[in-house]
């Protein structure tokens, strides 16, 4: 029993230190140029589903790359799991803490200060997709061991064109706290999600707690989940007109607005895990997602602006790489600085007492 329990500890060790080794500077491989075609055909060769964790609030996330993959590789199933990125890493974290497996292949989140951390680990498995020269470099690890897939976004004007003339959309955060907005806004707690909570401190950063208190008073009707406003504002069954705290979605009657003030993008952000037992799948995984194929249909049918030149298609906001309105890397150092993350949730709760509602994963949405 002894010594199958030692057997057992040293597999384990070695393939920790596998991993770390791996993940050091200076080991970052090649760009890999094979053709999708030649990485399917080897990656049938492994066993089980492909495990992809993918950072989102609304299970319709999901839906586009599922479809997509399942059309493209019909061979290897994919098990696509969306949840908010801050209970992913935790589950992650947790699995490592019992097993040394890192409980998935792959992961694409928000919570940007996981990939560094995941990298002094020695966690990730370093590569580089075929398109790699074309990723802008300030959301690639130079190393290969993570890379920005889209971009997310918040701070634009999502309105109900039933219900808001385009006249009256306003192209600053200040025009909020007009009376004509009381009743009608539909917004994300700060202190549920990250970026949102970013957001609101570049607004309070340029007009002030003040405004922040006014904003208050204008009855916002306070939701979990980014995908939620959105879903209320295409329902039309409530007097909610209006939200920053969402993104467009197909809809016949609502619409973006821009605004000239600060708002927040990042990178979305995946990584193959050094533990998974598939790496030949999750690489081709990560070389279709930041493909042509991938980019030019799904990420252009989001809307989101694209982290990679070269794509055979186009969104709004596109040009968001020379947007000075818009600090691509300052969410992510954010991110890393919890303690500053910490006293913004805290202030934000301190007002808004704590956020309220079922998870939207719950809802459907």
């Amino acid at each position: 029993m002894k010594i199958s329990h030692l057997l057992s500890a040293s597999l384990l060790l070695v393939t920790v230190l596998a991993g770390v080794i791996s993940s050091f500077p200076g080991s970052e491989p090649a760009i890999d140029l094979r053709t999708l075609d030649e990485q399917y055909a080897l990656a049938q060769n492994e066993t089980g589903d492909l495990v992809v964790l993918w950072g989102g609030d609304a299970l319709a996330q999901g839906a586009p790359t599922i479809a997509a993959w399942e059309a493209r590789f019909p061979r290897i199933k994919l098990n696509l799991t969306v949840d908010v990125s801050k209970y992913h890493d935790s589950r992650v974290d947790r699995e490592f803490q019992m097993s040394g497996s890192d409980g998935a292949d792959v992961a694409f989140l928000q919570t940007l200060q996981d990939f560094d951390r995941w990298k002094r680990q020695g966690r990730l498995l370093p590569y580089k997709p075929a398109t790699w020269d074309s990723i802008y470099p300030n959301v690639k690890d130079p190393d290969g061991a993570f890379v920005g897939a889209f971009l997310g976004q918040f701070g634009s004007m999502i309105y109900d064109q039933n219900l808001v003339n385009i006249s009256q959309v306003p192209t600053t955060f200040n025009e909020l706290l007009d009376p004509i907005w009381k009743d009608k806004l539909v917004l994300v707690y700060p202190h549920d999600d990250d970026a949102v909570a970013y957001l609101f401190s570049l607004i309070i950063g340029r007009y002030g707690w003040s405004w922040f208190e006014s904003l208050t008073r204008q009855n916002v009707r306070w939701v979990r989940g980014t995908g939620t406003p959105a879903a209320l504002l295409n329902a039309g069954n409530s007097t909610s007109a209006l939200s920053f705290t969402t993104n467009l979605i197909n809809s016949t009657h609502l619409a973006q607005g821009p605004t000239s003030d600060p708002h927040v993008m990042w990178p979305q952000t995946g990584a193959i895990f050094a533990t998974s037992p598939r790496p030949e799948s999750a690489k081709l995984f990560m070389n279709w997602i930041m493909s042509d194929e991938y980019q030019s249909t799904v990420v252009a049918a989001s809307g989101l602006p694209f982290t990679r030149t070269g794509v055979n298609a186009t969104v709004p906001g596109s040009n968001v790489w020379a947007d000075q309105s818009v600090a691509l890397t300052q969410f992510g150092k954010f991110e890393v600085n919890r303690e500053i993350v910490e006293q913004w949730r805290f202030q934000f709760e301190t007002t808004l007492g704590t956020a309220q509602g079922p998870s939207p994963l719950h809802l459907g949405i």
